[in-house]
């Protein structure tokens, strides 16, 4: 059975739960701006987890300044070099889908803008872990709209149960998000969000 299955690590917008199952099911996420069009197999994740990914969290966008469904606007990558410092790590949630529906949420992601697949290991059923972002490190630093990162914020508070200062603190440093928000402003942004 576990064969058919893989964890897939997700780290921007996809720690909530309503957004993600967009990419399952279709539909339009609670801040986002269209529809996604879902998996042609419906099958809800038997099962999502807490995972820290040994990476560092940045926006930007490979071109332009913002996408359809989140406006103007970057949009979470992960820098591609492995990092040993955990107190850097990027805080993620992960999704056991089958193989089929891993497919097509990353083309529904953009295979060109997330084009390089990344293995984090095996759970201890061998079923294999995985995230994805872009092969290079981008140069485009474009901070998120706040539509996105309310979304990141209720992935936040859904998988880690954190607080607002505490989410605040987790992002204030990320590139995209310093010397773009402050504090106060990311504080503001993150008591709007209510589970």
């Amino acid at each position: 059975m576990g064969k058919d299955y893989v964890w897939y690590a997700g780290y921007g917008s996809n720690l909530s739960k309503q957004r993600f199952l967009c990419y399952i099911l279709g539909g339009k996420p609670k801040y986002g701006l269209t529809e996604n069009e879902g998996c042609s197999n419906q099958k809800l994740p038997s099962e999502d987890r807490p995972i820290k990914i040994p990476y560092i969290l940045y926006f930007a966008l490979p071109k332009g300044e913002g996408t359809s469904m989140w406006g103007k606007g970057g949009v979470a990558f992960l820098a591609p070099e492995k990092i040993s410092n955990s107190e850097q790590w990027t805080l993620g949630r992960m999704w056991k889908i089958t193989k089929d529906q891993y497919e097509e949420v990353k083309r529904q992601e953009g295979k060109n803008w997330y084009d390089h697949e990344i293995f984090l290991g095996k759970d201890e059923n061998g079923i294999p872990i995985y995230t994805i972002t872009n092969k290079t490190k981008l140069k485009n630093v474009v901070p998120p709209s706040e539509r996105y990162l309310k979304t990141i914020i209720l992935g936040l508070k859904e998988t880690y149960s954190m607080s607002n200062e505490e989410i605040c603190n987790y992002l204030i440093n990320k590139e995209g998000i310093k010397n773009y928000f402050t504090y106060d402003k990311l504080l503001k942004i993150a008591k709007t969000v209510v589970l």
